[in-house]
């Protein structure tokens, strides 16, 4: 789905604002750094998104937009379904990653966020 330059635009971006719906219909977006970005799918580290989480739970669709305005207000808007994962070989990876690599050491990764796209739309301005 993504190519190898908008997986690259979106790992140099380094935020993105992630958003999900509760299921009465309240929307939550923030920001966060995806821990990996594939073609199929998006992985985002869960530290304090509880909200976030709960919403994943209840309604597992999402939305994913990356915003570049030093690339002519080049933006991509992704849609896609979400899954927490707390355990397993995927977890452990990007936990450790994270753990070691990015965060200070007061911070734990709780989750992970798995976002399979489901739709990419690319525009400018």
């Amino acid at each position: 789905m993504l190519s190898q330059k908008q997986i690259d635009n979106i790992i140099s971006e380094q935020k993105v604002v992630f958003t999900t719906v509760s299921a009465s219909g309240q929307p939550r977006s923030i920001y966060v750094m995806p821990s990996r970005v594939e073609n199929d799918q998006i992985i985002l580290a869960n530290i304090q998104m509880e909200k976030s989480i709960q919403n994943i739970k209840e309604n597992n669709k999402c939305f994913i937009n990356v915003y570049m305005a030093e690339q002519d207000d080049l933006q991509y808007k992704i849609e896609g379904v979400a899954e927490v994962i707390e355990q397993g070989a995927l977890f452990e990876e990007i936990k450790n990653y994270e753990e070691i690599e990015n965060l200070p050491p007061e911070l734990k990764v709780n989750s992970i966020i798995v976002v399979k796209i489901q739709s990419f739309e690319q525009s400018n301005g």
